[in-house]
């Protein structure tokens, strides 16, 4: 976990393991619904029952990595004022 421990960083790390384990048990339960039929039916469904957990997965990373680049942002504008105040 890259945040510091609060309640929006708690939900984000339950809901990554939560799309994590939607894209487990998408693949593997498609891939078991098509292997009686040919592997590489079984192998693209697999793929096809990731893709919902996975395109949550990417949505909350990518809101990790706003929140992370916003705490920089903070820290950087903190200390540019800082640095302006003692120049006057």
């Amino acid at each position: 976990m890259r945040l510091k421990k609060t309640t929006l960083s708690s939900l984000i790390s339950f809901l990554l393991g939560a799309g994590w384990g939607i894209a487990l048990i998408g693949a593997l339960s498609m891939f078991f619904s098509f292997f009686h039929s040919s592997i590489f039916l079984a192998l693209l469904s697999a793929v096809l029952g990731a893709f919902p957990g996975l395109i949550l997965v990417v949505f909350l990373e990518q809101v990790l990595l706003k929140s992370e680049m916003l705490v920089e942002m903070k820290r950087h504008t903190r200390l540019l004022e800082k640095i302006s105040h003692h120049q006057t």
